[in-house]
């Protein structure tokens, strides 16, 4: 406690910036600003792998804490000055010591005065305009959940989907109800299919977002042990994700097959997608390279650039749905040429010669799986190279989740990085406790490191690079 409470005192930057950093960080969510307050051991290691961004709300928030810092000071000052009583001056030493332990409290006061007297009730506004310009929309609302692949899957069915249809989908990462929201406010209301990305935090999540949206077609795309942290055990997530079948009742529901509970869970109503295409139409002729995906599909003869075995029960969908819509082969094809890796989603780019697979957005076991099944399959390298900070938020399933990591790379790579956190000597026992036999490399410096890859690997390299790891999590 005590070298916690001296790092505030001798930190560059000021205590000060390194509190908004954190704030900034966690997207001002109140809960997670502070579980990150309370997990620090040494406000001196805060920042380490970005910066503060001095947006407006940031300079607001600056301003706010000099003006409280000012007030304070006075009031110490006054103290001293206008009393000579000894409890006076005690009083004002009390309250100097304990400015560093009031001041992560008093900078989080207008931001949550601001949301319960400005932002709830806007937001509340702008979801039920939201709402209701959804529920008077013409279009196919195609809804995308699920633990992983979600991103992935709904890009592989907007770009095919787009070929002969006009699609809009939510952007980026967007899958929370004020993300959809805006996405909602922008669409022209001429759109033939929307999709939108749900994202699952807590129980009920999905069913607020179906309630808002109303889909008439759904997408649960994988079950993995994501955000413990909240969810606590694996069955509230399942449960949680398939309140998307809950809500659809009859209607369309894709569920990937590769997936050992989704497959479990089906009530025999859904469609299942796989490695092996769908019920109706087998997949044949599977190539995997490194560099794209050659399979045959039915009539389709596809060559896609989205790498891995596991990517083609996607495309198998995406060209399933497609034909349903009333889409020709023509438009189909199309669609399909037009697929490419999506940014840090199994991504390969040349880098100084070596083929690098970026698959840092990449945050559950069943990503890592996928991602080393990959590197098992492909021949002809020099070396083959794991680079990896871990995973965040696996609940009290932290060690065991990394010693199993640590036992799957044991015997499939020569080199291993591994980015120095909380869960690095667990993946460090998984690979002891498989004997692995290559070169175990450990970094202090993340940002540094992948800023000179290019310097670290070589012509005949094929490195894969997993998951993020953001400094609250540190």
């Amino acid at each position: 406690m005590t070298k916690k409470y001296l790092s505030r005192f001798t930190i560059k930057p000021d205590y000060g910036e390194v509190l908004l950093y954190m704030l900034q960080q966690t997207e001002y969510d109140v809960k997670e600003y502070l579980k990150w307050l309370h997990r620090v051991k040494n406000f001196r290691t805060v920042i380490k792998r970005q910066s503060l961004v001095k947006t407006k709300k940031i300079r607001l928030l600056d301003l706010m804490l000099v003006i409280f810092t000012m007030l304070y000071a006075a009031g110490i000052f006054c103290l001293v000055w206008f009393s000579e009583a000894i409890w006076a001056n005690v009083l004002a030493l009390v309250l100097l010591l304990i400015l560093p332990l009031v001041t992560p409290y008093v900078i989080i006061v207008p931001l949550v005065i601001s949301k319960y007297l400005i932002q709830k009730p806007a937001e509340k506004k702008i979801l039920a305009r939201a709402k209701a310009k959804l529920a008077a929309h013409p279009a196919a609302k195609i809804a995308v959940v699920g633990s992983y692949g979600k991103t992935t899957a709904k890009e592989v069915l907007r770009i095919v989907l787009s070929a002969g249809k006009k699609v809009a989908a939510t952007p980026g990462n967007i899958n929370q109800p004020l993300g959809i929201a805006k996405f909602v406010d922008k669409l022209n209301g001429d759109e033939d299919i929307l999709i939108i990305e749900m994202g699952e935090f807590r129980a009920g999540d999905i069913t607020k977002m179906c309630d808002l949206v109303g889909p008439d077609i759904g997408f649960i795309t994988g079950v993995s042990e994501a955000h413990l942290a909240t969810f606590g055990n694996l069955q509230n997530i399942v449960k949680t994700l398939f309140e998307l079948r809950d809500f659809l009742g009859k209607k369309p529901l894709y569920l990937n097959g590769d997936n050992d509970i989704l497959r479990k869970e089906d009530n025999k109503s859904s469609i299942l997608y796989s490695v092996d295409g769908l019920a109706h139409e087998t997949v044949k002729k599977v190539e995997i390279e490194p560099l794209q995906t050659k399979f045959t599909l039915g009539k389709y003869k596809i060559t896609s650039q989205l790498i891995g075995r596991h990517n083609i029960g996607i495309v198998a969908a995406a060209v399933d749905l497609a034909e349903k819509f009333g889409m020709s082969a023509v438009k189909i094809e199309k669609g399909l040429k037009d697929l490419i890796p999506f940014e840090h989603r199994m991504q390969p780019v040349i880098v100084n010669g070596a083929i690098v697979i970026d698959d840092t957005y990449n945050g559950n076991l069943m990503g890592v799986t996928v991602g080393v099944n990959l590197v098992r399959e492909l021949d002809g390298f020099k070396r083959k190279i794991y680079v990896t900070p871990g995973l965040v938020e696996q609940g009290d399933k932290t060690r065991q989740i990394h010693v199993e990591i640590g036992k799957m790379l044991a015997d499939t790579f020569d080199v291993i990085v591994l980015m120095q956190n909380s869960v690095t000597d667990f993946i460090i026992e998984g690979l002891k406790k498989h004997k692995f036999a290559g070169e175990l490399l450990i970094e202090d410096n993340p940002l540094k490191f992948y800023q000179n890859l290019d310097k670290f690997v070589a012509v005949g390299d094929l490195v894969l690079m997993q998951n993020d790891w953001t400094d609250n999590y540190a």
